[in-house]
């Protein structure tokens, strides 16, 4: 089980996972870490800057403005897999309305907020620029646009330490529910986070990071990113012998 902790520090009126969601959660990050060889080099797959996936440009692709979303985020997030509908990217990029509030959510987030840290204060605020981003975003014509999938990834661009990127195949190997809540999600990943032993595994797999050609890849990105490549190229079987 997780290390002997309440789950403290979370807002009055979020939901939180029962003990078995956290387990479950805890149960796969475990599996996706225990070979420290194949998840460092599925690490280094994904970081290879000669390779196909998005890696660290999709936090390093300038400019990366913490105080507002530029086309620039519009265009990290596409690097994900993102299909991002015209009318919405007008909505972020144009309406005032929408960009003032983003804005106010934006400066109420700390830049350098940690999810594994962070107050109840800072996990309210972050949780209404969620909402704000995806109410900008608008309701989608198809699965493929759905605004909490392209939400959580800006979101994740502007504060990637703090907020997860909430990957469809991510979430379903952590055993989360469709339609489940942002705020649930988050605190399970809170938890994994807060986890002495996943934190070693994953320091253990970002030092093993190297490209298929045996190049060692030196990875920058926040342990909260980190670990969602490790989750996602696990899903994916990326790199399986």
């Amino acid at each position: 089980m997780p290390n002997e902790r309440s789950l403290d520090g979370i807002p009055a009126g979020w939901p939180i996972p029962d003990e078995p969601a956290l387990a479950k959660a805890r149960e796969a990050t475990l599996t996706a870490l225990e070979d420290a060889e194949l998840a460092g080099r599925r690490l280094g797959h994904y970081y290879d800057p000669t390779g196909k996936f998005a890696g660290a440009t999709f936090r390093t692709v300038r400019p990366n403005d913490p105080g507002q979303i530029t086309a620039a985020d519009l265009f990290a997030v596409t690097l994900l897999s993102v299909r991002l509908r015209p009318a919405a990217a007008r909505r972020v990029l144009h309406d005032e309305q929408h960009r003032e509030a983003i804005r106010r959510r934006l400066a109420a987030v700390p830049e350098n907020a940690d999810l594994a840290g962070a107050d109840t204060v800072t996990l309210d605020d972050a949780s209404m620029l969620y909402e704000d981003v995806k109410q900008a975003l608008g309701s989608p014509r198809s699965a493929k646009s759905d605004p909490w999938v392209t939400a959580s990834k800006l979101c994740a661009r502007k504060r990637p330490s703090l907020l997860p990127v909430r990957d469809t195949k991510v979430r379903e190997l952590l055993g989360i529910l469709p339609g489940s809540d942002h705020r649930h999600d988050w605190v399970i990943h809170r938890e994994l986070m807060r986890d002495n032993e996943i934190h070693r595994l994953l320091n253990d797999a970002t030092a093993r990071a190297t490209t298929r050609k045996g190049t060692r890849v030196d990875i920058q990105d926040p342990s909260l990113r980190v670990l969602d490549v490790v989750l996602w190229t696990h899903a994916i079987n990326l790199g399986q012998r």
